[in-house]
């Protein structure tokens, strides 16, 4: 049965219901007036203080840095454990190097002076263990279970959400910034975040590691940041403010969907990877995650300037590497605000100033582009649902539970597809309306309104692409019989999972193989072979009026020589589900083939999930780029025109924590499918200068460019 418009928000806006709705995207221009000021910014810098910088610091020196990078606005050191300004609020540790000195004070005059907006960086999780603090507020710190106060520097400790430290030192040290300095709003470091603490007061709440802890302790951030929010804003109404949510897609226990209901900004403080394996697009990725929780609302991504290879950070040396550049350049494709960190105002302005020429370098091409990073839509119409309840509460086997999503990403780039991230509660029509296909990368633990609401998107055309246990447990985690969607695929469930077996090695066999039984567009490429790589972990299904290329050959060892060879002819059981009606192209794999991609990086998988996409979207790709290299594609609708994103991957490193220099790609050609028929003026070349040849026939624009460095923008001008 077909939908109309209005049925369909009704049924999929139960999916969303209680959650609020995000606000529609505006043209976020630097002049808009009817936008509050966080809103229109791009670019930030930041220099956090250390004890001594009051000592040394030349302020006239750090703002004439920054006024020089084109930032717009700047983060200061209001406090941590330390006060760079002379407070009068008891127990807020002024800093011994201060001296009658005002550092903070000094450096917004300095920086107002030069247009540049300042907001205050506030750290509450940590506090000095001054005797007299101890006694007067022994409840302030987190303790272990021996009851000892958990240090993560000498005289330093964590303090404890559910205690005055947040509820009445925070308020206090905000009333009194608002009341002395002009500031334009507040960002917390360190907080919220899944503590672990057995103090009196968690003590009553409960065992640290439970559920009704978890809830407590968002219940509490929830309060607490409405009351900070109140209290900058009831100073003038265009402040900010902004807690710390990381900004990564590993699960930190943290509800974001619920801290960034009632959020007016959002900062993603993930500075580099902190893991040798995470993938080199981190920082794209992450903003695009942001963005699925906060719609239009403003993210920004956090850039370190300091070295780090995986946990070992050297935090006043500068990365001299292109790292820093390219999480820059993400930042700014993704549609983020890009914040450039570095730490110590003393040891950036004197002992190690490498890091300044990368800010120089990115921030002031950036500022001097400025209107083509100012996005009213994007030009993608392929989406990934965030299954994060999936990604929350089910337990892997092995690996990661973003596996399966970052198997899909990696395939979309290696496709150079242009790819969003939606919230799986935020399943609407006026948010699944622009997109052709979403990919449920085992969106397993699914709810009865989220399965009908994908099903009606269905019904209007759009084409669903599933892997493994989507939809085989409800969004508690309780098991379902058989697929949420299965009618949808023409797929049933037929028996358990079945996975990878350890041999006597200590290695992991490859658990199936895929036979091929049609030759078709999925199966595209694989020439002279009747057999590919399969899954790891795969679904017994069996399947009902829909198109089955390729099944999967039960498993049989892989050593020795002699032992490797088919013990049983390829069986029924359907590895890939393909099911047409209309427009909608349906497909299923009863496998872990995302997971199984982005952790062994078959190159079998990788072109079979390729193809899928390929044959789902049939020929219907907004934009597109021809060329050699590992190149993630963004476009966006801009104020001028139009802006396609070409972010270069190609470097040695590029998967080991930084990417060293860069590989510099030849020429490509660019073709991008407009909305609609507008005469395009001039094609511009943003990184590399200048104009570029293009030709238009109708919607259909197409551009070359001569080469990619680390980062090129194909500006469309109307």
């Amino acid at each position: 049965m077909d939908m109309s418009r209005r049925e369909f928000a009704m049924l999929a806006g139960g999916a969303a219901a209680a959650m609020g709705s995000l606000p529609a995207r505006a043209i976020a221009a630097a002049d808009d007036p009817g936008l509050p000021w966080y809103w229109t910014i791009k670019r930030i810098g930041q220099t956090n203080f250390n004890e001594r910088d009051p000592e040394f610091g030349d302020v006239e020196a750090w703002a004439d840095f920054w006024a020089a990078a084109k930032v717009q606005a700047v983060a200061l050191s209001v406090s941590g454990p330390v006060a760079f300004y002379p407070t009068k609020v008891p127990f807020f540790h002024v800093s011994s190097d201060l001296k009658g000195r005002d550092l903070f004070g000094e450096c917004l005059t300095a920086a107002k002076k030069r247009g540049i907006r300042v907001f205050g960086r506030m750290s509450p999780d940590i506090q000095y263990t001054d005797p007299e603090l101890l006694a007067a507020h022994p409840l302030w710190f987190r303790r272990d279970q021996a009851g000892r106060l958990q240090l993560p520097a000498p005289d330093i400790a964590f303090t404890c959400q559910f205690s005055g430290q947040f509820t009445d030192q925070q308020p206090t040290i905000l009333r009194e910034l608002v009341s002395r300095y002009d500031i334009d709003g507040v960002y917390m470091n360190g907080w919220p975040t899944m503590q672990v603490c057995y103090c009196e007061n968690c003590r009553k709440i409960g065992d640290p590691h439970t559920e009704a802890y978890k809830v407590a302790l968002m219940d509490s951030a929830t309060r607490l940041t409405d009351l900070y929010r109140g209290i900058l804003v009831g100073k003038k109404s265009d402040n900010f403010y902004s807690c710390n949510v990381a900004g990564g897609m590993e699960d930190s226990g943290l509800d974001q969907w619920g801290l960034t209901r009632n959020a007016n900004w959002y900062t993603s403080d993930n500075q580099s990877r902190s893991r040798m394996d995470e993938p080199v697009w981190q920082d794209a990725q992450q903003v695009k995650y942001a963005h699925a929780m906060m719609g239009d609302r403003p993210v920004a991504a956090v850039t370190a300037s300091y070295t780090r290879s995986g946990q070992t950070m050297w935090r006043q040396v500068t990365d001299s590497t292109i790292e820093p550049l390219t999480r820059m350049a993400q930042t700014a494709a993704a549609g983020g605000v890009v914040w450039y960190h570095h730490l110590g105002l003393e040891q950036g302005f004197r002992e190690d100033r490498r890091w300044q020429q990368h800010g120089i370098d990115f921030l002031s091409w950036h500022a001097a582009n400025d209107a083509h990073f100012h996005n009213s839509r994007s030009l993608a119409n392929v989406a990934v649902v965030l299954p994060t309840n999936t990604m929350s509460h089910r337990k892997e086997e092995k690996g990661k539970s973003t596996d399966y999503l970052q198997g899909f990403y990696a395939a979309l780039i290696d496709a150079r597809i242009p790819v969003d991230f939606i919230h799986e509660n935020d399943l609407t029509l006026q948010r699944l309306e622009p997109y052709r296909l979403l990919i449920l990368p085992n969106f397993a633990m699914m709810s009865d309104p989220q399965a009908q609401a994908l099903t009606a998107y269905a019904e209007r055309g759009g084409s669903l692409l599933a892997t493994y246990q989507t939809g085989l447990f409800t969004e508690t985690g309780a098991a379902r019989a058989d697929f949420a969607l299965g009618s949808l695929f023409g797929v049933s469930k037929t028996g358990e999972v079945r996975g990878e077996v350890e041999t006597v090695l200590g290695a992991f066999a490859p658990i199936h193989l895929q036979s091929i039984r049609k030759v078709g567009p999925v199966t595209e490429g694989f020439d002279n072979t009747t057999w590919i790589a399969g899954p790891s972990w795969t679904v017994p299904i069996q399947a009902t009026g829909s198109d089955v290329p390729l099944t999967f050959i039960d498993p049989y060892p892989v050593y020795p020589p002699e032992a490797v060879y088919q013990r049983v002819p390829p069986s029924d059981r359907p590895a890939v589900v393909l099911r047409q009606k209309g427009d909608a192209r349906h497909a299923y794999f009863a496998g872990d083939m995302d997971a199984t991609y982005w952790r062994l990086d078959n190159p079998d998988i990788g072109r079979l999930l390729v193809n899928t996409i390929r044959w789902q979207l049939n020929g219907d790709v907004p934009v597109s780029v021809d060329g050699d290299g590992l190149m993630e594609v963004i476009g966006w609708q801009t104020q001028p025109g139009y802006a396609i994103h070409l972010l270069n991957y190609n470097g040695p490193n590029a998967f080991r924590g930084h990417m060293r220099k860069l590989i510099a790609l030849g020429p490509q050609v660019v073709r991008v499918t407009l909305p609609s028929a507008r005469p395009i003026r001039t094609a511009r070349l943003l990184r590399a200068g200048g104009t570029a040849a293009f030709k238009q026939s109708d919607r259909t624009i197409e551009v070359s460019v001569p080469s990619v460095d680390l980062h090129e923008v194909v500006a469309l001008e109307v």
